[in-house]
């Protein structure tokens, strides 16, 4: 079998930071390009959240196209697993292999141990949400020898910098711009709502349009998307990191541009901010709906205590 270490093209090492942004359609790459992104990250099989979808026929055809540009290309996997899951998953990684995948970005461990039996353990991004808070998680996967964790989106820039300057670590990467995911559940919550208001004839699966709105927030309204993987709610506000790429790029390798409930329109303009085509005041006067999330100022509840040795 042949796994991701026999490939034998890989992209030149840069020292820089990389932007990582989703593609919908193969056409993309060449117009992304153009915009200095360094990674193209695609749907598949097992990716919820989706925003489009890549067989592995045109996975192929994308990483043949990345590699005449010198880019990257990474899978989302990341879906929750089950048991039933695995013979299917276990092939689809196993492709993914043989066509020489840079990145496999994950939530769930169980995707880590089939890569990791596979020879393709230095292939995994954990991208788990909340969970990545602390320098022990950075040397925990440094020792498992994975490409790298996505630092959790409640980590403030002071201990990002703390994460990345640990004696030992792992690659590191954050979600810093766009819409962020605060709760992942396999239930089916819009589908069980709708049942419960005795609401029928809606579209549920994969609709982008639904927000929920809290009696204590009368002003904020937080995307929901239900998908065959579960229900998915995201934050209020997005986010933007275009003042601190800056002190990111010293100790951040990988920065996700989020497309998720973009229009093309602004995810265009948002690759454009970063890649310095664009001034900031422009595009938050066009998009207003953006902040710096908890950069600078810390979660009311610490998940455990700073590290002072």
């Amino acid at each position: 079998m042949k796994s991701a270490m026999d490939c034998r093209y890989r992209p030149e090492k840069s020292e820089t930071l990389k932007i990582v942004a989703r593609i919908k359609n193969i056409d993309e790459v060449n117009r992304f390009d153009r915009l200095n992104v360094d990674v193209f990250c695609l749907d598949g099989e097992f990716t919820t959240k989706k925003i489009s979808y890549f067989s592995i026929d045109e996975i192929k055809l994308v990483v043949n196209k990345a590699k005449v540009l010198n880019k990257q290309v990474f899978v989302y996997v990341n879906k929750m697993i089950h048991e039933v899951d695995l013979p299917g998953l276990e092939s689809y990684l196993t492709s993914l292999g043989e066509y020489c995948i840079d990145g496999i970005v994950i939530n769930d461990l169980t995707v880590y141990a089939i890569a990791k039996k596979l020879g393709m353990e230095s292939n995994i991004i954990y991208q788990p949400g909340s969970l990545n808070t602390d320098s022990f998680s950075a040397e925990y996967f440094a020792d498992r020898k994975i490409l790298g964790i996505t630092v959790s989106r409640e980590v403030t820039l002071a201990e990002i910098e703390r994460i990345a300057t640990n004696k030992k670590r792992t690659g590191l990467s954050i979600i810093g711009h766009g819409y962020l995911d605060m709760f992942y559940s396999k239930r089916k919550l819009l589908r069980n709502y709708f049942l419960h208001k005795g609401i029928s004839g809606k579209e549920i699966v994969d609709n982008h349009r639904y927000r929920l709105n809290e009696e204590m927030r009368s002003n904020q309204f937080y995307p929901i998307v239900e998908d065959d993987a579960g229900t998915h709610i995201f934050r209020a506000m997005k986010l933007i990191s275009i003042d601190e790429i800056e002190l990111l790029s010293k100790f951040i390798d990988y920065l996700f541009i989020e497309r998720i409930f973009l229009d093309d329109e602004e995810y265009i303009d948002s690759l454009s901010l970063y890649a310095k085509k664009q001034r900031k005041e422009d595009f938050l006067e066009k998009y207003p709906n953006y902040e710096s999330g908890f950069y600078y100022q810390r979660t009311e509840k610490l998940k455990g205590d700073l590290d002072e040795s």
